[in-house]
């Protein structure tokens, strides 16, 4: 079984990778303050809000015109990707939340507090990141992996991926 990693993500072997899927940013229900940002197979996005732990649904990529213009869909993995990105560029907005560790969630969910003003900025902010990393996604590949790769095996596996890159293109 491979769990999806820098390392998995650059050797294109995270299970169901290839699957269709969704990078979203979620309410929590228990305060509408605090988000979570998560991916999801396709065919799971209307059940999003049926979770115990999430509320209203504030950005989905395969709602997004942008994105759906340029692409038929994104894969699992990728969806990974953005979402492992969006988290890194906004650690400083993480806090430590206990319900939703309480609740039947199944591995760790990333949450983020809203800024107190500018709250639909920062929706918006995500929302214009995920279409960068989407919409051409060797440019949006590249933004997300120069700043999450950090070992010499990761660079080396980088480096591979970006000489086929160039090999495609």
């Amino acid at each position: 079984m491979s769990i999806p990693s820098i390392v998995n993500w650059l050797n294109d072997s995270i299970d169901q990778g290839g699957a269709d899927a969704a990078l979203y940013v979620a309410e929590l229900k228990q305060n509408s303050r605090l988000i979570t940002i998560g991916h999801c197979v396709l065919g799971e996005v209307d059940q999003l809000e049926q979770k115990s732990y999430l509320g209203r649904l504030r950005y989905v990529t395969c709602a997004d015109p942008e994105i759906c213009d340029k692409r038929t869909n994104l894969s699992l993995k990728d969806c990974w990707l953005g979402e492992q990105f969006l988290l890194l560029q906004l650690s400083e907005y993480r806090q430590a939340v206990s319900e939703v560790q309480d609740a039947e969630v199944h591995g760790y969910v990333e949450v983020l507090q809203l800024p107190e003003s500018g709250a639909s900025r920062f929706i918006e902010w995500i929302a214009e990141t995920s279409q960068k990393i989407f919409c051409s996604p060797q440019d949006g590949y590249r933004l997300c992996l120069d700043s999450l790769v950090t070992t010499s095996r990761q660079r080396l596996l980088y480096e591979r991926v970006k000489s086929r890159w160039a090999q495609d293109a």
